[in-house]
């Protein structure tokens, strides 16, 4: 009988144990399974961001720019040299004897005792408008990121993200700006000038006067605000951006997190450059008054930057695919120029600021 009631018992016991056993075993390996296909779960996420992008700047340079007089070399006798109030030129004769009867003037300020003093007035096409910013330039992106490393309190990956960017800045301020007033003295001896104003002919005859020009007779005069550049300038650029580079995921709740990321920025930026604008002078003490023709062009431009960012944003889980952000990120890529009949327009995205809103979905 003993032998029967220990294999009884033995059956008995494997009935409950070893089922135990195996179910518990059943029980590890599908935590194991489990374990595995949540790391390998969501990996991928795909999205779409709306851009406000502060701190762009443009810089409009050399702009104005007037002469419409030549008053030739400092030095020599027999030159035509012409002013904005008169002229002192080569006669018939050649200037003979550093003589001349070829010459004018129009203002009595010109005339001093024993000489002559003629001007020409210019004015640098070295003015900026200064720098200019219009707040908020809009733009969006569609990005790609990719999970490598999944740690219990961090994840890890790389992140790409196309964008797009319209940035239109217009200056239409008017612009005062410095001349620079030629004087040159011309010997007149004895002779008493006509009165004003008073033109001289090539054939003659007429009173002479000296003809010759030493740089001791030559003065150079900077007025400042004599000169006024009317018009506007403005530059519209599509920006198309493209960012490479890695970030990190820090959950701070099951359903929040912080995400840091920065990286490779490359920059293409499309710039269209307008302008437009007329130039006067001003010297009332000699009777000048000068105005330039009116001046305009439109150039396009495409310039390749490459620059870097950083960024940091916070999301929320609408469910286990579906999430929501914002953040903010700083980028760097140069700056964009355009030029047009000297002129110059420079976008400046060396300091710019992008706040962002979008969403995700994860796969």
């Amino acid at each position: 009988m003993k032998p029967y009631r220990i294999m009884l018992t033995g059956f008995v016991l494997g009935g409950f144990i070893a089922p135990g056993l195996c179910q518990t075993n059943q029980e590890a390996i599908s935590s194991t399974q489990i374990e595995k296909t949540a790391v390998k779960t969501n990996i991928n996420k795909i999205g779409i961001t709306y851009n406000m992008g502060f701190n762009f700047k443009v810089d409009f340079r050399n702009l104005g720019g007037l002469q419409l007089s030549d008053p030739g070399p400092s030095t020599g006798s027999a030159v035509n040299r012409n002013y904005d109030n008169g002229y002192n030129r080569v006669d018939s004769s050649g200037n003979q004897g550093g003589l001349t009867w070829n010459w004018g003037y129009t203002s009595p300020n010109s005339a001093q005792p024993g000489s002559l003093t003629l001007q020409s007035d210019a004015t640098p096409a070295t003015a900026k408008s200064g720098t200019y910013q219009e707040g908020v330039e809009h733009g969006g992106e569609i990005f790609y990121a990719r999970e490598m490393i999944r740690r219990e309190k961090w994840r890890g990956g790389l992140q790409a993200a196309f964008g797009y960017t319209a940035i239109s800045i217009k200056d239409e301020e008017t612009l005062s700006y410095y001349i620079n007033r030629t004087s040159d003295r011309f010997d007149i001896g004895s002779v008493v000038l006509p009165l004003p104003p008073y033109r001289g002919s090539f054939q003659g005859p007429g009173p002479l006067i000296s003809s010759d020009l030493t740089p001791s007779q030559r003065s150079t005069t900077v007025l400042q605000g004599a000169a006024t550049i009317y018009g506007s300038r403005e530059m519209h650029t599509d920006l198309f951006s493209l960012r490479l580079g890695p970030y990190f995921e820090i959950p701070l709740h099951p359903k929040w997190s912080i995400l840091i990321d920065g990286g490779l920025f490359l920059a293409f930026a499309n710039s269209r450059f307008k302008y437009q604008e007329t130039v006067t002078i001003s010297d009332p003490a000699y009777g000048i008054n000068l105005t330039s023709a009116a001046r305009s062009d439109l150039h396009s431009e495409t310039e390749f930057l490459v620059g870097g960012y950083a960024g940091a944003s916070i999301s929320y889980a609408i469910s286990e695919k579906v999430g929501v952000f914002v953040g903010a990120r700083f980028q760097s890529a140069g700056q964009a120029v355009n030029k047009t009949d000297g002129k110059k327009s420079i976008l400046d995205l060396g300091n710019s600021i992008i706040a962002s809103v979008g969403a995700s979905y994860s796969f």
